[in-house]
């Protein structure tokens, strides 16, 4: 928002972003601005100036055109250009006064515009709305924590989640969540424990992307100046969509996991530059079964089928492979120490076949066996 630093009052009062938070401010917008007027204290008599000036000419009356409004504003600004020379010495006070004094004589010249258009001009077609003067709702209370340390730090959210922050990483948060959801807004990587309650989803804002959850584990890693965005999920379903996304709201909203779904030791990619999705496999899958569930790996004249089918349960990944051709082809084997790709390299090497990741899951290509 560096542009703003060298806005006059006419500048603000046409500009798109600041119209929109002075009269539809919402809790996103909220956190922009007043941290930007945090940061630029002398700029906060041009944002009260152009902010009165905003709130004045909001009348609901069709038959004023937008010319007209422009050529009113201009006419206050050149006065406001004209005699800040001379009250420059002035005090903080006087300098105050002076731009209610503006605001009033906005308010003069819109209502002489109506009226003139009111009883002059042809009958409008709807009632004229009063004109309320509304403020900013208030922000809500905001946490920022910055990792500065070598090692990671550990933060305890209000709802019973933690966060893991990386080194230089950021998070910012409400101090209290709202009743229908729970936003955090992240910089850098962290790993995220997210207490379940699926009436309020919990959402992460990281750059470009939006991460949907309703209670599991997970990591992003949303580095500055980096090309990539990832999404990695240890357990639970997680839903991942852009900010750009068109039904985005409606995909924040609503208690289904919608977007792109991830499960355990599925990442997805985003691409800033290519601006694109690409969902796989985590580099290093994990078992995801609990330890008294958990499999030996030991098979012995076992069919590949159910090998596959044994390792996709215990890893929670998808393996798609076709039964009949693989019922009959039998594997003896120990597989307790490898990892899942050197699991996957010797099971296709005994039942002569291969395997391709596709989409966060595993295919398997085969032929049959010849004995």
């Amino acid at each position: 928002m560096n542009k703003y630093k060298n806005y006059r009052i006419e500048d603000f009062v046409w500009d798109t972003s600041y119209r929109l938070w002075i009269l539809s401010p919402t809790r996103e917008s909220n956190l922009v601005w007043e941290r930007w007027i945090e940061e630029n204290p002398g700029m906060s008599e041009t944002l009260l100036a152009a902010k009165d000036i905003i709130l004045s000419l909001k009348v609901s009356e069709p038959e004023i055109s937008d010319e007209a409004i422009r050529q009113s504003v201009q006419a206050v600004v050149g006065q406001v250009n004209a005699e800040t020379k001379e009250i420059a010495f002035e005090p903080r006070f006087s300098q105050l006064h002076f731009w209610l004094r503006v605001a009033a004589s906005v308010t003069l010249i819109c209502s002489l515009v109506w009226f003139g258009n009111r009883f002059y001009g042809k009958k409008p077609k709807t009632e004229v709305a009063a004109v309320v003067k509304k403020d900013p709702l208030p922000a809500p209370a905001f946490v920022e924590k910055v990792n500065e340390r070598k090692s990671t730090i550990r933060i305890n959210l209000e709802d019973g989640s933690v966060v893991t922050l990386k080194k230089g990483g950021k998070l910012r948060y409400e101090k209290h969540f709202a009743k229908d959801r729970r936003e955090v807004y992240l910089t850098g990587g962290a790993f995220f424990e997210v207490a379940k309650d699926p009436d309020r989803p919990f959402l992460v804002y990281a750059s470009e992307l939006v991460t949907k959850v309703l209670g599991t584990s997970f990591s992003i890693e949303a580095n500055e100046g980096s090309d990539n965005i990832t999404v990695e999920v240890k357990t639970g379903r997680v839903s991942v969509f852009a900010k750009s996304d068109p039904e985005v709201k409606q995909k924040a909203t609503n208690r289904e996991l919608s977007g792109v779904v991830l499960t355990p030791n599925q990442k997805i990619t985003y691409n800033r530059g290519e601006v694109r999705l690409v969902k796989s496999l985590v580099e290093n899958p994990e078992v995801i079964l609990p330890k008294s569930k958990s499999t030996q790996f030991e098979f012995e004249e076992t069919p590949a089928s159910e090998v596959f089918a044994a390792i996709g349960k215990a890893y929670g990944i998808d393996i798609l492979y076709d039964e009949e051709l693989l019922k009959d082809c039998p594997l003896n084997a120990t597989l307790d120490t490898q990892t899942l790709h050197e699991k996957l390299t010797i099971i296709c090497k005994a039942v002569e076949s291969r395997y391709e990741i596709l989409d966060g899951q595993i295919v398997i290509y085969s032929k049959g066996c010849r004995n």
